[in-house]
């Protein structure tokens, strides 16, 4: 079993790098601490979620190409942009999974669309991720202090708490930097490949 965490928790810990010491019980409370930090809290999560390739929210899929698409020379297909997607990250042919170039444009309707030049491509992405019990501590703690740097000058009415809250926000994601490149491998050694290492 893993430690989650709450939406009033994130908000709490946000009010505390304020120097806020009440918490609130509820965080949609009618306090108008937590309306404030709700009115920031969704494009907060996706501004933390979109700036970092973090993994409790990356995924694969599989695209669907638009039907009669207004394609661009530089490219031969046009997918379609997935509903949960915050920022896609890298795109695959089917099968060979090197990486294939690719851009992000609308077409007349206002959709996003996928160009590349991927026949059958996969789109590796960070997702939105709406609930907090899958959210890593250290996403949770970076989107704390990027709600504080958000809210302070009307919580607390200090630009400078606000500024230092973004600071620390920039070294968390800077740590989680090393702690994701901890968690999995690009490299598989079979046994020969460790006893040839030995040799």
């Amino acid at each position: 079993m893993y430690l989650t965490y709450s939406k009033a928790q994130i908000f709490n810990i946000a009010l505390n790098i304020l120097g806020v010491s009440t918490p609130l019980e509820n965080a949609n409370s009618s306090d108008n601490r937590a309306i404030l930090l709700n009115n920031y809290y969704f494009l907060a999560k996706d501004y933390v979620l979109k700036d970092f390739d973090w993994n409790f929210a990356s995924t694969f899929k599989e695209l669907s190409l638009v039907e009669n698409p207004k394609l661009v020379s530089k490219y031969n297909y046009c997918y379609d942009y997935p509903n949960d997607c915050v920022c896609a990250r890298d795109i695959f042919q089917k099968g060979d999974y090197r990486l294939q170039k690719f851009s992000i444009a609308s077409v007349a309707t206002g959709e996003k669309v996928i160009y590349t030049n991927a026949e059958q491509a996969i789109l590796r992405y960070t997702r939105r991720i709406d609930k907090e019990i899958y959210f890593s501590c250290e996403f949770s703690m970076a989107l704390a202090y990027y709600l504080a740097s958000l809210t302070s000058n009307v919580l607390v009415g200090s630009i400078q708490k606000g500024e230092a809250a973004y600071q620390k926000y920039s070294q968390i994601i800077k740590h989680a930097k090393v702690l994701n490149a901890g968690e999995g491998t690009e490299e598989i050694y079979d046994e020969n490949t460790y006893l040839d290492a030995r040799s």
